[in-house]
C-alpha cells in the first residue's frame, strides 16, 4: 500500500482531483498560508502570486471557467526531501474564444505535513494558437 504521507503522495492527490474537477479536495491539499507563484502562458503571458488556501482556489476557479483543458499530463516527477518537482504539459481552449493551445510546464512543490506550503509554476505555450 502506497504511503499516503510522502510529499510526492500529496501533489499527486492535487492533481487527481484537478483531472475531476474537485475544487474542494485540491484545496484540502493546499495549506492555509501556502504561496503560490505562477509564470505563464496561459494562454496569454502572466505572473501571478497567490497567498493562501483563498487566492489559491480563485486561481483554479478562474481555470476552471476560462479554459476547456483536452489534455494534462503529468510527465516525470523528482522527489528531493519534502520537495516535488513535475514536469508536464497541458492543451486545451479558451471558452470565451475558442483559441486553442498546447503548453509544456515545470512545477515545483514544497510539501509538508501533508499539505503544500509552495507551489512555483514555469508555463510556455510550444504550439501556436488556431
Amino acid at each position: 500500500m502506497p504511503d499516503t504521507n510522502k510529499p510526492i503522495a500529496t501533489v499527486q492527490r492535487m492533481f487527481a482531483a484537478f483531472g475531476a474537477g474537485h475544487l474542494d479536495a485540491l484545496i484540502a491539499t493546499v495549506h492555509p498560508d501556502s504561496r503560490w507563484t505562477y509564470f505563464g502562458a496561459n494562454p496569454q503571458p502572466r505572473k501571478a502570486e497567490l497567498v493562501g488556501k483563498e487566492r489559491v482556489r480563485k486561481f483554479f476557479e478562474g481555470i476552471l471557467a476560462r479554459l476547456e483543458m483536452t489534455e494534462f499530463n503529468t510527465d516525470e516527477f523528482i522527489v528531493q526531501g519534502e520537495t516535488v518537482v513535475v514536469f508536464g504539459s497541458e492543451s486545451g481552449k479558451v471558452k470565451a474564444t475558442g483559441q486553442t493551445f498546447h503548453n509544456e510546464w515545470t512545477q515545483k512543490y514544497v510539501v509538508k505535513d501533508n499539505q503544500i506550503t509552495e507551489m512555483a509554476e514555469y508555463n510556455i505555450q510550444v504550439e501556436p494558437q488556431g
